[in-house]
C-alpha cells in the first residue's frame, strides 16, 4: 500500500511556487475526474498567485472539488428536499486585499470577495464588500437560488389507474379513452431566482451620512397550474406556466446627526414590479391527433372522471369509431372531427406596479432617563394591467375560437406612523409607550373590453365556413343580455370597480421593574382596533357603498426574567388577547401565547438550554353573530414546541452537540363539504351517518346537500433529534460526525376517498461525516459524506365511503359503508396514494481541496 505521507513530504520540502501550484493542479483534476468523469479531468485547472499592489496585503484561497450523488427512489421528491447533483464545483473561493499600516492615498482601505457554489449547486453567492475609512462603506451580494417543487400529492386529482371516460355522442357514446393518471403535482415548480443587493454609505461617521441601494428579484421558470376557471365552456384544465416575475427596487436616505445620541433620518424607497408570466396548455395533455397530424387534447378537466365523470363529447355526425388507433406522422391515435377538443391555449396578463414610499424616522436618547424613536411613511402606488389577453381554440359545439381582451388597474395609498418613547421613572421602574398607526385604501377596476368568437356552420373542426364575431358592447344584441365572460370577471364593457382599506390603531403600554438585580418583571397592556372596508361595487370606486367590518382587540403580556445564579439564566411570557370579532371564519378570537426558555452552564465547557412555545387560538362562535350554515364554528389551533439542547466542548480535541425538539401543529374548524357522487368504480366520500348538514336549502339551489357538519382537522405531531461529534486530535485533522432525523405522525380529516397522509406520516432523515486534514499549511484536503432518506407510509384516507349516486337530503341520510371494503381507496390502495412514490434514500459525497495563498 501506499504510503500517504509522501504527499505531506513533498509539500513540506524546500520547493519553488511553481511546483507547489504543479501539484495542487494535479490534485484538483484528479478530484474533478472523480466526480465528472474522464472528460472533465482533461480540463485545465489554473491557480495562480497574484502579486499584492504597493501599500497592500493580498491572501487568497480556492476550494475545488464536486459531488457524487447517488440516489434511488423518488428523484422529484430528491429534487424538492435535497437538489445537489453530480458534477465539479467550485465549493468557495476568497480573495482579501488590506492596506498596509501608514499607507496613504489609497483607493480603499479593504476590500473582500467571495464565492461559493459555482458550477452547478442549487444555491450558489457571490459576495464583494470594500471600504475606506470614513469616507465610503460599500456591499454588494449575488444569490441564485435553483427552486424545484415536485410534491406529487398538492392538487392531485387521485386517480386510480385503469381509468377511462365514455366518447362519442352524448346520447349514447360508443367507446371508451383511457385517461391518465396524475403523477406530478399540478403545481409543479422548476423555477430559479436571481438576487442583486447593492449598498453604499458615504460619510459613515460624520453629522450627516448619506445612503443608497438597488436590489432586484427576477423569478423565472416553468410550472404546472390549474386554470383556474372554466375553458371552453365548462372545463378546469391544467396549464403549462412560464413564470417570469421580477422586482426593481431603489431606495435613498441621509442621515443627520444634530446632537450626541440622536438621529434623524429622510428616506425615499421605490418598488418596481414585472409580471410578465404567461400561459399555455400543459404538452403532455396533447395525446391525440386530428387526422392531419395536428395535435390535440380532449376539451375535459384534467380531474376526470372524479370530479367532472363525463365522457369526451361529440357532435352530431361522428362516425363509428370516435378514436381511431395510434397512426403515424405522430404515431398517436386519431380523433373525429366531430369531438370537442383544444388544438391551443394562451393566456397573458403583463403586469406593471410601481410602489414609492417615503419615510422619515427619527432616534433620540438625548433627553435624560428617556429614549424614544418613531418614523412616518407615506406610499402612493399604482398597479396596471394594460392588455389581458385569453384565447381558446380548438372546437366546442360550434365554437372554433374564444378570445377575451382586457385591462385592469388599481392604486395603494397608505399612510402610517409608529412612535415609542422609555421612561425611567425611578432606578428600577421604566414605563414603555408603543403607538402604532396605519391606514390603506385599495380601490381598482377591471374591464374586460371585448369577446371574440369564431363559429364554424357545422360542429366539425374541419367546417370551412367560419364567422368571426367580435362583442365589444354592454348587451349583446343577440340576447339582449350582458355580454357574459367567465366566473368572477364582469361582463363585457361593463367595468367592475372594487375597494378593500383597513385601519389599525395599536397601543402597548409596558411597565418593567427590577425587583432585584437577578429578578425582572414586565408587564404590557395591548389595544387594537382594525377597521376594514370592501366592496365599492360602483363608479367611483372608492369609500362609497363600501361595507365595514370593525374589531376591537384588548389583551396583555406578563414576563419574567429571573437568573437564580451566575450560571443559570430563566425568563418566560404569558401572553392572553381577546377579539370581538374577526373577518375569516379562522382568524382567532382568543389567543394565549405561553413562552419560556432557560440556560444552564455548569462548566465553561458546558451549555445546557431549554424552551417552550405554546401558540392557542380559538374562534368558538359566530364571528358576527349570525348563525352559520355550518354551525358553530369551534375554531381551534395550537402549535406547541418544546426543544432541549446541550452544547459540551471539554477541550479543544471533542466536542458534543445534542439537540431534540418535539413540535405539536393541530387545527380543526366545523365544516360542511360537497360530498360526490360514486361511479361505478370510485366511491365517494361521506360522513359516519351519511346525515346532510341542517341548512334550509342547499346553499346553490339546484345542487345536493352537503355532509355535515364535521371537524375538518389536522394534526402533525413532531418529533426531530440531531447528535454531533467534533474531533480534532491534532491541529492537521478535523471531523464532523452526525445524525439528523425528523418523524412525523399525523394524521387529518379527508374528504377525498383517495388522499394519503402523505408527509403528515413520514421520516426524513440525514447522518453524515465530515473530514479536513492539513498536509500542508495553506493545503487542505477536505472530504463530506451525507445520506438522506425520506420515506411515508402507514394507512390513511377517509374511514366512511358513499358507494351510491345518492347524495343526502335533509330527511334521507346517504349509504355508508366502511371505504375498506370498496376498491379504489386510499385505505385499499398504496401507502403512496394513487400517485407515483415519492420515498428516496441518497449517498452523497463531497470532495474537495482548499489551497489558500
Amino acid at each position: 500500500m501506499m504510503d500517504p505521507r509522501w504527499i505531506s513530504r513533498l509539500l513540506s520540502e524546500k520547493r519553488s511556487l511553481a511546483a507547489a501550484r504543479c501539484i495542487v493542479r494535479g490534485m484538483a483534476a484528479a478530484i474533478l475526474g472523480l466526480t465528472a468523469g474522464t472528460a472533465v479531468a482533461q480540463l485545465p485547472i489554473f491557480v495562480s498567485h497574484q502579486t499584492a499592489p504597493d501599500g497592500y496585503t493580498l491572501h487568497e484561497s480556492i476550494d475545488l472539488g464536486g459531488h457524487v450523488a447517488n440516489v434511488d427512489g423518488s428523484g422529484a421528491m430528491y429534487d424538492t428536499l435535497v437538489n445537489q447533483q453530480t458534477g465539479p464545483r467550485i465549493l468557495g473561493e476568497t480573495f482579501e486585499l488590506r492596506a498596509l499600516p501608514n499607507t496613504k492615498n489609497t483607493l480603499f482601505d479593504r476590500l473582500k470577495a467571495f464565492t461559493s457554489g459555482l458550477g452547478g449547486d442549487p444555491n450558489d453567492i457571490a459576495k464583494l464588500d470594500f471600504s475606506k475609512g470614513d469616507l465610503y462603506d460599500f456591499s454588494g451580494l449575488f444569490r441564485r437560488d435553483r427552486q424545484y417543487f415536485d410534491y406529487n400529492l398538492l392538487g392531485n386529482p387521485n386517480l386510480p389507474p385503469g381509468q377511462s371516460i365514455p366518447i362519442g355522442p352524448a346520447a349514447a357514446p360508443t367507446g371508451s379513452y383511457a385517461w391518465p393518471q396524475v403523477t406530478e403535482s399540478p403545481f409543479m415548480n422548476n423555477s430559479v431566482r436571481r438576487m442583486t443587493d447593492t449598498n453604499v454609505t458615504l460619510l459613515p461617521l460624520s453629522k450627516v451620512t448619506f445612503r443608497a441601494g438597488y436590489s432586484q428579484n427576477v423569478f423565472e421558470g416553468p410550472s404546472l397550474t390549474p386554470s383556474g376557471y372554466f375553458v371552453g365552456g365548462y372545463n378546469d384544465v391544467l396549464l403549462q406556466e412560464y413564470q417570469r416575475n421580477s422586482t426593481d427596487d431603489w431606495t435613498g436616505s441621509a442621515e443627520w446627526k444634530p446632537v450626541s445620541r440622536t438621529r434623524l433620518t429622510y428616506e425615499e424607497q421605490v418598488t418596481h414590479y414585472k409580471g410578465d408570466s404567461y400561459f399555455s396548455m400543459a404538452p403532455q395533455y396533447f395525446n391525440l391527433q386530428e387526422a392531419n397530424g395536428k395535435r390535440v387534447a380532449v376539451l375535459q378537466s384534467y380531474d376526470n372522471p372524479i370530479n367532472s365523470p363525463v365522457g369526451i363529447t361529440c357532435n352530431p355526425g361522428v362516425g363509428p369509431a370516435p378514436i381511431s388507433p395510434a397512426q403515424t406522422p405522430n404515431g398517436l391515435p386519431i380523433v373525429d372531427p366531430a369531438c370537442n377538443v383544444i388544438t391551443s391555449y394562451s393566456r397573458s396578463q403583463p403586469t406593471r406596479e410601481i410602489f414609492p414610499t417615503e419615510i422619515f424616522r427619527f432616534q433620540s436618547s438625548s433627553i435624560k432617563n428617556v429614549a424614544m424613536n418613531g418614523n412616518v411613511r407615506y406610499t402612493y402606488a399604482n398597479t396596471s394591467l394594460p392588455n389581458y389577453y385569453d384565447d381558446f381554440q380548438g372546437l366546442a359545439g360550434t365554437n372554433r375560437e374564444t378570445t377575451y381582451a382586457g385591462n385592469a388597474k388599481a392604486k395603494r395609498e397608505a399612510i402610517a406612523a409608529d412612535y415609542g418613547v422609555t421612561w425611567q421613572a425611578l432606578k428600577k421602574l421604566s414605563i414603555s409607550e408603543q403607538i402604532d398607526y396605519s391606514n390603506v385604501h385599495q380601490p381598482g377596476v377591471a374591464n374586460m373590453t371585448s369577446l371574440t368568437t369564431v363559429t364554424s356552420a357545422t360542429p366539425n373542426i374541419n367546417s370551412p365556413a367560419l364567422t368571426t364575431t367580435v362583442f365589444n358592447t354592454p348587451i349583446n344584441p343577440a340576447t339582449g343580455k350582458p355580454t357574459s365572460t367567465f366566473e368572477g370577471s364582469p361582463s363585457v364593457a361593463t367595468p367592475l370597480f372594487d375597494f378593500f382599506g383597513q385601519k389599525f390603531i395599536t397601543n402597548n403600554l409596558t411597565a418593567a421593574y427590577d425587583l432585584t438585580d437577578r429578578i425582572l418583571f414586565t408587564l404590557t397592556y395591548h389595544y387594537q382596533e382594525h377597521t376594514i372596508g370592501e366592496g365599492a361595487a360602483n363608479t367611483t370606486g372608492y369609500l362609497s357603498g363600501i361595507s365595514s367590518i370593525a374589531i376591537y382587540e384588548d389583551g396583555g403580556t406578563f414576563g419574567v426574567a429571573l437568573q437564580p445564579a451566575d450560571n443559570w439564566k430563566i425568563n418566560g411570557s404569558v401572553e392572553l388577547l381577546y377579539a370581538d370579532n374577526v373577518l375569516t371564519p379562522v382568524a382567532p378570537r382568543e389567543l394565549q401565547h405561553y413562552r419560556f426558555h432557560t440556560t444552564y452552564r455548569p462548566r465553561t465547557w458546558a451549555t445546557f438550554s431549554g424552551a417552550y412555545n405554546d401558540l392557542e387560538r380559538h374562534n368558538n362562535t359566530n364571528n358576527t353573530g349570525i348563525a352559520s350554515v355550518d354551525g358553530p364554528l369551534q375554531h381551534v389551533d395550537h402549535s406547541r414546541i418544546v426543544s432541549l439542547n446541550a452544547d459540551l466542548m471539554p477541550n479543544e480535541h471533542y466536542g458534543f452537540d445534542i439537540g431534540y425538539a418535539y413540535s405539536d401543529v393541530y387545527t380543526a374548524t366545523n365544516i360542511c363539504f360537497l360530498g360526490v357522487a360514486a361511479n361505478p368504480t370510485i366511491p365517494g366520500a361521506a360522513t359516519p351517518t351519511g346525515t346532510a348538514c341542517p341548512s334550509p336549502t342547499p346553499r346553490v339551489p339546484g345542487t345536493p346537500y352537503t355532509f355535515g357538519p364535521v371537524k375538518d382537522f389536522m394534526n402533525a405531531p413532531t418529533q426531530y433529534a440531531s447528535v454531533a461529534l467534533a474531533l480534532s486530535p491534532n491541529v492537521k485533522f478535523h471531523a464532523n460526525i452526525g445524525y439528523r432525523i425528523s418523524s412525523v405522525n399525523g394524521s387529518r380529516f379527508f374528504n377525498d376517498p383517495r388522499d394519503v397522509n402523505g408527509s403528515l406520516v413520514s421520516t426524513y432523515l440525514s447522518p453524515f461525516v465530515d473530514l479536513s486534514y492539513a498536509i500542508a499549511k495553506d493545503l487542505i484536503l477536505k472530504g463530506e459524506y451525507n445520506y438522506f432518506g425520506y420515506g411515508e407510509g402507514g394507512p390513511s384516507g377517509a374511514q366512511y365511503c358513499n358507494p351510491s349516486s345518492l347524495l343526502p337530503t335533509l330527511t334521507i341520510p346517504a349509504p355508508v359503508v366502511p371505504c375498506s371494503t370498496l376498491p379504489n381507496t386510499a385505505m385499499n390502495g398504496p401507502a403512496y396514494g394513487f400517485t407515483s412514490p415519492r420515498n428516496f434514500h441518497a449517498n452523497n459525497v463531497t470532495v474537495g481541496v482548499h489551497y489558500a495563498f
